[in-house]
């Protein structure tokens, strides 16, 4: 723990500056040098400092070095908190030493306490939550895949989360691997809902998990590269659709050149889906497959089958692809997503989806890549950009397969 002296020398004066109590919860801000000494500014910070702040001065959010000139907290309470160390205030003068310049509120060692131990808590409370996730994979071996647990491990370990989620997300996720690791040894089957009602046991624990449900199931499906069925988890409250335009047949179905078809994440899991397409079309928004369906000699005279992913890549979509790229006579795959951060995470999955063949990533300036890092770096420097604004036609899209 700081003293007041050091918490105001460490972060509130600049180089050069120390500082010197005047009075009781006052403090002088002075600068020293070889020939002169002159003083900066004034701190009313209190000796004695407590570190329980209450709510509203922790949503104010400050950090050792935010300066407000004013904080959105009624009269009474600014004075507690200033009393009780949670908010110091800073008062800078001009170079006559006496004038004032500007008055701020800081943090103050209270409040910095505070946050200080929240923080250690919290990294106790992620560590052993890791670890409790740790043992649950190793109870679990011959359960699931390997690769499977390969991918809990590589993402309670990651430093930085692939998917920039939030700390709060990732400690949730964690709750959530838990749930569903102790209720798969029990039971090969389940409702997504089970899985955090049988965890925590108690009125809406059934609920514990629906406010990230979709960003849970995309990333388990990115695991699987297939519909979360495969883990047992059998029914989510809706089922995902597949459109698609081409030449596709499968155990149960068969669809040809002419329209817009749909398929669904339950016909993914018991299909077993092939094409006698050679261009594989990989298109991020509706608009541009329902375009392309309507040029059936387009279609025709490329050997075309082009499938809509619709910005979020489900295990379904995954399943599917990595099904035709395996099993049929696709020779190129092409990949159409929009010119935002979300396309560039889309192309990526992509790529590593289809990587085995060969895939061309379309840009909107008349450019094709064929490297996944090439076309990054060019759509980190363009200004945002969706697929239909420079749609094209069959002359266009013929183009592209040539290239």
């Amino acid at each position: 723990m700081y003293t007041v002296k050091e918490f105001i020398e460490k972060f509130i004066c600049k180089a050069g500056e120390s500082t010197e109590q005047l009075i009781e919860n006052e403090w002088q801000i002075q600068k020293w040098t070889a020939r002169t000494y002159k003083t900066t500014g004034n701190v009313l910070a209190a000796e004695m400092y407590d570190v329980s702040p209450k709510e509203e001065i922790v949503k104010l959010k400050l950090k050792p070095n935010t300066r407000r000139e004013s904080l959105p907290i009624p009269e009474i309470l600014l004075e507690e908190a200033l009393y009780k160390g949670w908010i110091i205030q800073e008062i800078r003068f001009m170079k006559d030493g006496r004038t004032p310049l500007s008055t701020t509120y800081r943090m103050g060692p209270g409040l910095f306490e505070y946050e200080r131990l929240k923080s250690e808590e919290a990294f106790e409370e992620d560590r052993i939550l890791k670890q409790t996730l740790m043992d649950e994979v190793e109870d679990s071996k011959g359960v699931l895949a390997n690769d499977f647990f390969q991918q809990i491990v590589q993402f309670s370990t990651d430093e930085t989360d692939s998917e920039d989620w939030g700390k709060e997300r990732i400690r949730k996720f964690h709750y959530f691997l838990i749930a569903f690791l102790q209720l798969k040894r029990l039971q090969p089957k389940m409702e997504y809902k089970e899985i955090g009602a049988t965890y925590y046991k108690k009125t809406g624990g059934s609920k514990a998990f629906d406010s990230y449900r979709e960003a849970f199931i995309r990333r388990l499906e990115k695991w699987l590269n297939a519909p979360i069925s495969e883990l047992g988890i059998i029914s989510v409250g809706s089922i995902v659709p597949i459109f698609f335009t081409g030449n596709l047949t499968g155990t149960f179905s068969s669809y040809s050149l002419g329209t817009v078809h749909a398929t669904t994440e339950i016909a993914v899991t018991d299909e077993n889906f092939q094409t006698s397409a050679k261009t594989l079309w990989l298109v991020e928004n509706r608009a541009v497959l329902t375009r392309m369906a309507t040029e059936v000699e387009f279609l025709q005279n490329t050997e075309a089958l082009v499938i809509g992913v619709d910005g979020h890549i489900r295990g379904a979509h995954l399943k599917m692809i990595k099904q035709l790229c395996s099993n049929s006579s696709i020779e190129k795959a092409i990949i159409w997503v929009d010119y935002d951060e979300a396309g560039q995470i889309i192309a990526r999955d992509l790529v590593n989806l289809v990587k085995e063949i060969p895939y061309r990533l379309i840009g909107n300036e008349g450019n094709v890549f064929r490297d996944y890092e090439l076309y990054k770096t060019w759509s980190s420097s363009i200004q945002h950009a969706e697929q239909e604004m420079t749609l094209g036609g069959p002359e266009e899209w013929s183009m592209w397969i040539k290239m």
